[in-house]
């Protein structure tokens, strides 16, 4: 009886040190496709052939293999910031300014919003790979 005791105060401390409530954004997520309207308004999603890839971690950061910052000549600035879930806005240090990047995530679809640096819209969408 000793032992089961032992066994199950082992076990109640390793669950308890689980982590919870990990946010389904944290991994790594791939661009498939995008959007960009040219102001018709009849725009859809089109599969993309580019190797965009972000990764969000548990600590509210993220990376990318590419820039999230317009017109920046520095293709070094802007492949990393922070996000925030509950405001779903993305924020991308460039140059002179943060980039404030709109995502909603739906199932199993990462869509990215770009509402300050389109006249139009433009999307990104991106499925999850880890």
């Amino acid at each position: 009886m000793k032992k089961f005791i032992f066994y199950f105060f082992i076990f109640a401390i390793c669950t308890a040190c689980a982590k919870k409530n990990k946010s389904p954004l944290v991994g790594k997520w791939k661009l498939t496709h995008t959007l960009i309207d040219i102001g018709n308004g009849k725009a859809t999603f089109e599969k993309s052939n580019q190797e965009k890839v972000i990764e969000f971690f548990a600590d509210g950061t993220l990376k990318s293999n590419t820039s999230y910052c317009p017109l920046n000549t520095d293709i070094s600035v802007g492949k990393s910031g922070t996000y925030n879930v509950d405001q779903t806005i993305l924020i991308i240090p460039c140059a002179s300014t943060a980039s404030k990047i709109n995502f909603e995530l739906k199932d199993l679809t990462l869509i990215i919003d770009y509402p300050t640096q389109c006249m139009e819209p433009c999307k990104e969408k991106y499925t999850k790979i880890e």
